[in-house]
């Protein structure tokens, strides 16, 4: 679980003020609000990149226990642009898996081929694949995800899916995005991000509550 205690955020404006939720282990928190409300600056705050007033507890132990079993994927995917996929692979898990396996894992993402060219070669789309392997291959305890379903093709947002439900069980994941048709399947919570809040909704995705309906109740009328 992560959770938010008194949780606080202003650069000239209060971006959180006094934010105080839980995401729960073993679910898929999906976070909805307008671009520039403040989603992609709570996940550098929980990674640790960002100063704020109050707490964030990971399990009840801070990001100095929580850290190394983290994962952020952002919406830009930064990776060392000169070296090819497969080294960018090997240098973010630490060598601590074998180049054969990083390649039989890799072959539901990217081809061989593709591997082994220069990620600065690389589309918007291949750059997620080649995260999606970097999340497969470390599968940490808690997994932040901003916009992830961006640039993926169908085919690749339908393993993406099932990916998700196979790591939530062992994860806390995080998700933000737009594409509600991509979410609306995947999420089991869901929280709205409006003015200096953040607060948890009710959603029942066995009842396909409709996601975009929620955003235009809650923000678009606020």
């Amino acid at each position: 679980m992560i959770k938010l205690n008194n949780f606080s955020k202003a650069y000239k404006k209060s971006i959180f003020c006094n934010t105080t939720v839980s995401f729960p282990d073993n679910k898929v928190n999906f976070i909805m609000g307008r671009n520039g409300s403040g989603k992609t600056t709570l996940f550098k705050c929980i990674a640790g990149l960002e100063a704020y007033n109050g707490e964030i507890k990971f399990d009840e132990n801070d990001i100095s226990e929580a850290r190394e079993k983290m994962f952020v994927l952002w919406d830009d995917t930064p990776f060392y642009q000169n070296l090819s996929g497969i080294k960018n692979i090997l240098l973010f898990s630490n060598d601590k898996i074998k180049k054969n396996d990083i390649y039989k894992i890799s072959e539901t993402y990217l081809d061989y081929s593709t591997m082994k060219r220069e990620v600065k070669t690389y589309s918007y789309g291949q750059k997620k694949k080649l995260a999606l392997i970097l999340l497969d291959i470390l599968k940490p305890k808690y997994i932040l995800m901003d916009e992830i379903s961006n640039g993926l093709d169908i085919d690749m947002m339908n393993v993406l899916c099932k990916k998700i439900e196979e790591l939530k069980k062992q994860s806390t994941i995080i998700l933000t995005g737009h594409q509600f048709s991509f979410y609306q399947h995947i999420a089991d919570n869901v929280f709205i991000k409006n003015n200096d809040d953040l607060f948890q909704v009710n959603y029942n995705k066995e009842n396909m509550n409709d996601l975009e309906k929620i955003y235009n109740e809650k923000l678009n009328k606020s």
